[in-house]
C-alpha cells in the first residue's frame, strides 16, 4: 500500500500530463473535424490551373504549348509555381497536388488557432474553432470561392499568412504581422490585399501618421500608373467591349454588376454578424473587426467603381472584392463572439441572438439573411422595446429555431441518402457526401453554442476520443479523392501509341486534364483554358474563339462558354462534315479526342481507333434527381485522314 507521500508523488508526476491533454485534445479534435468537413477533392477546380502550369513549365514544347500558358498573365506573380515546379519531379503529379493541399489546409488552421487564441479562450476557443469548420465557406459571386480550399493552389496558403498577420497584430507584434502579409503576397497578391488594408487600418487607428503615409504611397502609384510604369500602367488601361464580353461570359464573377441579387442578399447577414460582433466586443477585437469590415467595404467599392464603371484593367484584374474572403472567415468568429454577450443581455439579446442563428441555419435560403439584419436592429433598438414583455416572443422563436435546424438537418441526412443511393461505385461516398451534403454543419453550429452560452468544456478523455474517431475519417477522405485514376501519373502505352505518329496539339473534347496528363500534350481548347481570359486579351480571343467554333458544330454545349447553365454534351456527335471543317482550319489540332457510347455507336464511315480509359462520370441533375452518366470508351480521330 502506497504511503500518502508516494500517493502525492505519482499526483505530482501525473498533472503535466492531464494538463497536456486537456489542452492537446481539444485541439486536435478540431483540427480533425477540420480536415475531415474539407476531403480532397483531387485535381479538379483551380488546381487543374496552377498544378497544369507545373508540367507547363517542365515540358515547355509539350503541355507549355497550350494557349492557356503561352498566353498566361498571372502566375509569375507567385512562387507557388517555382513550389509546384520543384514538387512535380520528386513526387509525381498526383502526389504533389495532395500534398500542397493538405500543407495548405493544416497551415490554414494552424493560424486559425492562433488567431482565435487573441480572441478566446478555454471552451470559448474551441467553439470558434469548430464554427469555423463547419461554416459554409464560399464568398463572392456565384459562391465560386472558397476560404481554406482542399485543393492544390496557393490560395489557402496566403490566407493562413494574413490569419497569422492578424493575429501577430492583436499580440502587438507589427513586424511579425508584416514578414506573414509579405509571405501572404509572395504566395497570392490578390488575397493578400486585403489582408494589408486590414493591418493598415488598424495600425492607422491608433497612429493616423500611417494613414497619412499611406496615402502618399497610393499617390506615388498613381503618378507612377500615369507615367507607364510597368504593372500600374494597367491602372490607366481600359479592357475593350470585346474582351469585357468574353469576361463577363466566362468568368462573370469578376465584375459585381454581374452578380445576383442573392449573392448580395447573402452577404448582409455576414455584415449584420460582424457589426453585431463589433459591438459586442472588447477594444482590440472590435477594432480587428471594424478593420476587417472597412477592408472588404473598400473593396467592394473599389471594383464596382475601377472595374465595373471605368473598366480599368488592373482593377479587373486585382479583384478588390476578394476581401470578401475575409468576411467569409471572421463571419463564424464573429457569431461566436457575440453569442454569449446577446445571452447574457437579458431576453431582448437572447431574442437577437434566436434570430442570428435562425439566419445562418436557414442560409442556404437567401432571404433569411434578413433575419441576421432584424437581429442587428432589434439589438441596437433595444432601449425602445426593453419595457414590452417578451418571454412568449422567446420562447416561439427559439422553437422556431430549433425546427428549423431539425428541418435543415433533416434535409442535409436525405440529400447524403440520396447520393449514396445513386453515386456511382467508383466514388469515394463519404467524402462526397461530407462535401456536397454538410449534415456536420447543425450539429456542430449547436454545439459550439452551447460551449458559448453555458461555458461547458468536454472533458479531455471525450475530446481525445473525437480527435481519435475524427482523425482515422479524416484520413481516409485525404486518401481515397474522388476518381484518382483520372490524375494517375500514367502515359498509358496504347493510347501513346494511337498519336505518337503527329505531333501538336491534341482536342481532347470536353476534358480539362487528359492531354496534359496522358499525353504530355497541348489541348486545343477547353473549357478551364477560359480561367484566365481576364489577365490576358490574346488568350480570351482565341479561346472564344476557338470554343464558339466547337459548339457551332455541336460538340461542347453552351456551358462551356458560360458557366451556371445545366446544358452537358457527354458524347459528342461526330460526323465526317464536322471532322473535316475542324481538321481544314490551319491551327487545326493533329488529333482529335472525344468520348464515344460505344464502338459500336460511333457512326458509320468514320476513321477512327478505340481507347478504353479509367472511368468518370458526368452529373446530371434531371427534376432535381441526380444521375450519373459512365464515360469510358474514346474515338481518337486523326486530322490527317480528314483534309481534303
Amino acid at each position: 500500500m502506497l504511503s500518502s507521500t508516494d500517493q502525492a508523488f505519482r499526483r505530482e508526476i501525473a498533472r503535466p500530463s492531464r494538463i497536456a491533454l486537456g489542452a492537446i485534445a481539444p485541439l486536435a479534435a478540431c483540427a480533425a473535424i477540420f480536415l475531415l468537413l474539407r476531403p480532397y477533392y483531387g485535381l479538379e477546380h483551380d488546381a487543374v490551373i496552377y498544378m497544369g502550369r507545373g508540367l507547363a513549365d517542365l515540358d515547355p514544347q509539350g503541355v507549355g504549348r497550350d494557349i492557356m500558358f503561352r498566353y498566361d498573365g498571372q502566375s509569375k506573380f507567385s512562387v507557388f509555381s517555382r513550389l509546384v515546379d520543384l514538387l512535380i519531379p520528386a513526387l509525381g503529379l498526383a502526389a504533389a497536388a495532395k500534398a500542397l493541399a493538405l500543407s495548405g489546409c493544416a497551415l490554414w488552421f494552424a493560424a486559425l488557432a492562433a488567431l482565435a487564441a487573441r480572441l478566446a479562450r478555454g471552451a470559448a476557443l474551441i467553439a470558434l474553432l469548430l464554427l469555423v469548420a463547419a461554416f459554409d465557406s464560399s464568398y463572392g459571386g456565384f459562391g465560386v470561392f472558397h476560404f481554406a480550399e482542399p485543393f492544390a493552389t496557393p490560395r489557402p496558403f496566403a490566407e493562413a499568412f494574413v490569419l497569422a498577420a492578424l493575429a501577430a497584430l492583436l499580440a502587438e507584434r507589427r513586424w511579425v504581422a508584416i514578414g506573414f502579409l509579405l509571405a501572404a503576397a509572395a504566395f497570392h497578391p490578390i488575397i493578400a490585399a486585403p489582408g494589408f488594408l486590414v493591418a493598415l487600418l488598424y495600425e492607422g487607428m491608433k497612429d493616423r501618421r500611417i494613414l497619412i503615409a499611406a496615402l502618399g504611397v497610393g499617390a506615388g502609384a498613381l503618378v507612377a500608373a500615369l507615367a507607364g510604369a510597368p504593372l500600374l500602367e494597367r491602372l490607366t488601361a481600359r479592357i475593350d467591349s470585346q474582351w469585357a464580353a468574353i469576361v463577363s461570359l466566362r468568368s462573370d464573377y469578376i465584375f459585381l454588376s454581374d452578380w445576383p441579387a442573392s449573392t448580395w442578399i447573402a452577404m448582409l447577414r455576414q455584415a449584420s454578424t460582424l457589426l453585431l460582433a463589433a459591438s459586442l466586443s472588447p477594444p482590440p477585437a472590435r477594432r480587428l473587426l471594424f478593420c476587417v469590415i472597412g477592408a472588404v467595404g473598400l473593396g467592394l467599392s473599389a471594383s464596382f467603381l475601377l472595374g465595373d464603371v471605368l473598366m480599368r484593367e488592373l482593377a479587373a484584374q486585382a479583384q478588390a472584392w476578394r476581401a470578401l474572403w475575409l468576411a467569409a472567415a471572421f463571419a463564424p468568429l464573429a457569431l461566436g463572439l457575440a453569442a454569449p454577450a446577446l445571452w447574457r443581455d437579458g431576453v431582448q439579446g437572447r431574442i437577437a441572438l434566436t434570430l442570428l442563428v435562425t439566419s445562418w441555419i436557414l442560409r442556404a435560403a437567401p432571404e433569411s439573411a434578413f433575419l441576421a439584419v432584424i437581429a442587428a436592429l432589434a439589438w441596437w433598438g433595444r432601449a425602445r422595446w426593453r419595457h414590452i414583455p417578451l418571454g412568449l416572443l422567446e420562447r416561439a422563436l427559439v422553437a422556431l429555431c430549433g425546427l428549423c435546424a431539425v428541418i435543415v438537418l433533416g434535409a442535409a441526412l436525405w440529400f447524403a441518402r440520396e447520393y449514396v443511393r445513386v453515386a456511382p461505385s467508383e466514388d469515394s461516398i463519404l467524402p462526397a457526401v461530407l462535401r456536397a451534403g454538410e449534415p456536420a454543419f447543425v450539429p456542430l453550429l449547436l454545439l459550439a453554442l452551447a460551449m458559448l452560452i453555458d461555458a461547458w468544456r468536454p472533458r479531455p478523455i471525450i475530446a481525445a476520443g473525437v480527435a481519435v474517431l475524427a482523425a482515422p475519417l479524416a484520413a481516409y477522405c485525404w486518401i481515397n479523392e474522388p476518381f484518382p485514376l483520372r490524375s494517375a501519373d500514367v502515359h498509358p502505352p496504347e493510347l501513346e501509341a494511337m498519336v505518337a505518329p503527329r505531333d501538336g496539339e491534341v482536342l481532347w473534347v470536353n476534358d480539362k486534364l487528359a492531354p496534359w496528363v496522358w499525353l504530355g500534350r497541348a489541348n486545343w481548347a477547353s473549357r478551364v483554358q477560359g480561367a484566365g481570359v481576364v489577365f490576358s486579351r490574346p488568350l480570351a480571343l482565341e479561346w472564344r474563339e476557338r470554343m464558339g467554333f466547337l459548339r457551332d458544330l455541336g460538340w461542347v454545349a453552351d456551358s462551356a462558354l458560360k458557366p451556371r447553365t445545366d446544358d452537358v454534351i457527354d458524347f459528342p456527335p461526330f460526323t465526317r462534315a464536322s471532322l473535316e471543317r475542324l481538321c481544314a482550319r490551319p491551327d487545326a489540332p493533329a488529333y482529335v479526342v472525344g468520348a464515344i457510347e460505344s464502338p459500336r455507336a460511333l457512326a458509320e464511315g468514320l476513321e477512327a481507333r478505340f481507347w478504353r480509359g479509367p472511368p468518370r462520370f458526368s452529373l446530371h441533375l434531371a427534376g432535381g434527381a441526380p444521375h450519373w452518366t459512365p464515360i469510358e470508351h474514346y474515338a481518337i480521330f486523326d486530322c490527317a485522314a480528314y483534309r481534303r
